[in-house]
């Protein structure tokens, strides 16, 4: 019983950090493929989802870039 709790326990562990590297795998390739509009969009919706949130001002946009607000 010890043992099956022990591999279930291995396995969920793997098949989070295999799901977890394929999310990022995904957030890099968006990153390097959109605009700096989408590079903010997809960061702040990134921390909003690791449960950072927004704790202080909204961040500067880049400089030169005008940024509307994610709906």
């Amino acid at each position: 019983m010890l043992t099956a709790a022990i591999v279930t326990a291995a396995v969920l562990g793997v098949a989070k950090v295999v799901r977890d590297w394929l999310i990022l795998r995904q957030v890099r390739a968006a990153m390097d493929a959109g605009t700096s509009e989408d590079r903010v969009r997809i960061g702040l919706r990134l921390a909003e989802a690791l449960g950072g949130g927004q704790s202080g001002p909204a961040p500067e946009p880049p400089a030169g870039e005008a940024v509307t607000p994610p709906r």
